[in-house]
């Protein structure tokens, strides 16, 4: 557990097994609280940062025994490089480094860190950066092995502010708590196999967090699915043992249900790409195609926490892709919610299917603008990389809001075009629609076919599949799930509640 302590006179004196001091790049004059501690020390933390001992730079960590001086068994110095350099994204990047040196060493220890130095950061942000470094990088999945996996983690951590700065401070780390335990609900989500989260797992792991919250909802079972005509999330789930839902949630912050935000996830709790099946070879990474849903519920986690004055609701499609004698196949027609029909060109083209219908959902219940979120191309992921998830709209003023928002966050987006000639390619000789449009530009045109069904609603489409998990460790997580966008779409939500 993080939590904000003010600075008193008997700092020098917490009883804890590691005391984080943060130092910044030719510092010409030392704090009070570093004249204070090489005091202690008879001026060898000065002499030691001379001779390189100690060092500054970026993400350097350096471990110092105090033999007694401090009650502090400990002094950890972390190389912060430059303050005129200092952001949110390098705060953030630094103390997750000293996470990840110190997740093992100090496990079930206790650790405080010194904030009490004037930097160009926000005393605020950069509580939350420390605050997301923590939580995200000490992030694991437990999985289910036979015998448990030893998780490293602190006992506490303490986050030591001037007095004047402690309500700020505190404002941070709430913010920090809300991003990382919705970040990581989602990477949980993502990274659990497909036996244990099927469409009903995955549906009732939405509503649990509208009920820890107070939140309304709806679950859609498939015979309201066939009543409200949602042939695209019912065809892609006819080939399963797996029935489908809709999990519908509400938010409701303002007085007035008005104004409302619609976020719609892409559920698809595994993609063997059905009659149009997948190669072998990676297949089971396919367990992450509910990477969208996951995103929407981690930002309903945050939303929850932080009770911001917004209305939101959430429409997430939970369904599973699976070749059967009852699935359906290339050349099929379909009928979606909105009365668009649609031809299927390949059955492993399914989520922008249960997404058309999650948005005529949305939009029939009255929201005001759309962002929707999905593994949806392999396309996103060859143009670019695990770096940069895609975005699409037919809004720029709500895209420049999303890009606000993911700069705030720290995660990077790029904007794809949505030019006339693009949806001309998703075009059908026997129906309104195709379900595919070929190769190339196939994010694209992915996109596009999502926007026919958004019509004259301001939207967003956020393609997440190159950054929804990682094949390497990095300080903020292991391998597997990210929790990409949600943080992002939180943030957004929140700028729309100012």
């Amino acid at each position: 557990m993080i939590h904000i302590e003010a600075k008193n006179p008997s700092y020098l004196e917490k009883g804890t097994d590691y005391f984080i001091l943060p130092i910044y790049q030719n510092q010409t004059i030392h704090t009070q609280e570093w004249n204070e501690l090489d005091a202690v020390f008879h001026q060898q933390m000065s002499h030691m940062l001379q001779t390189g001992e100690i060092s500054d730079q970026k993400g350097k960590v350096t471990i110092l025994h105090t033999l007694g001086q401090l009650t502090a068994t400990r002094l950890v110095f972390l190389g912060m490089g430059e303050m005129a350099e200092l952001d949110f994204i390098s705060a953030r990047d630094a103390f997750a480094k000293v996470v990840q040196q110190l997740k093992i060493e100090a496990s079930k220890k206790s650790l405080a860190i010194l904030l009490t130095e004037q930097t160009n950061l926000d005393v605020e942000r950069l509580t939350q950066a420390v605050g997301e470094a923590f939580l995200l990088g000490t992030y694991a999945y437990e999985g289910y092995r036979a015998i448990p996996k030893n998780k490293p983690s602190f006992q506490t951590v303490e986050i030591v502010v001037n007095e004047e700065q402690e309500a700020k401070a505190k404002k941070g780390l709430q913010m920090a708590q809300a991003f990382g335990t919705g970040t990581n609900l989602a990477r949980t989500l993502v990274n659990e196999p497909g036996n244990y989260l099927p469409p009903h797992e995955l549906a009732q792991r939405a509503i649990e967090v509208a009920k820890r919250y107070g939140m309304s909802y709806e679950l859609l079972a498939k015979d309201k699915l066939e009543e409200l005509n949602m042939g695209g999330v019912l065809s892609v789930a006819q080939g399963s043992a797996e029935l489908p839902y809709v999990v519908v949630v509400k938010y409701q912050g303002k007085e007035q249900w008005e104004d409302v935000i619609g976020l719609i996830g892409k559920g698809v709790t595994f993609d063997t790409g059905g009659i149009s099946i997948k190669p072998v070879a990676g297949m089971e990474e396919m367990k992450t195609d509910m990477g969208g849903s996951a995103a929407m519920i981690g930002a309903m986690e945050a939303i929850g926490r932080l009770q911001p004055a917004v209305n939101i609701m959430m429409v997430i499609g939970c369904v599973e892709n699976m070749p059967s004698g009852t699935a359906f196949k290339p050349g099929d027609v379909i009928t979606t919610m909105s009365g668009k029909t649609v031809e299927i060109i390949t059955t492993d083209a399914e989520g922008r299917l249960v997404l058309a219908d999650c948005i005529t959902y949305a939009k029939q219940q009255g929201v005001s603008c759309l962002v929707d979120c999905a593994t949806l191309t392999g396309g996103i992921v060859v143009a670019l990389g695990h770096v940069t998830t895609g975005l699409m709209t037919n809004n720029q003023q709500l895209a420049d809001e999303m890009f606000q928002a993911a700069d705030y966050c720290g995660e990077r987006l790029w904007q794809l075009p949505t030019f006339p000639e693009y949806r001309e390619l998703n075009k059908s000789h026997v129906a309104d629609l195709k379900n595919s449009g070929g190769r190339y530009g196939h994010a694209i045109i992915a996109g596009v076919f999502l926007q026919e069904f958004a019509e004259e609603t301001p939207w967003v489409h956020l393609d997440i599949a190159g950054t929804a998990s990682q094949s390497k460790t990095t300080p903020l997580g292991p391998v597997g799930a990210t929790g990409a966008m949600v943080r992002s779409i939180a943030q957004f939500l929140l700028q729309r509640a100012k």
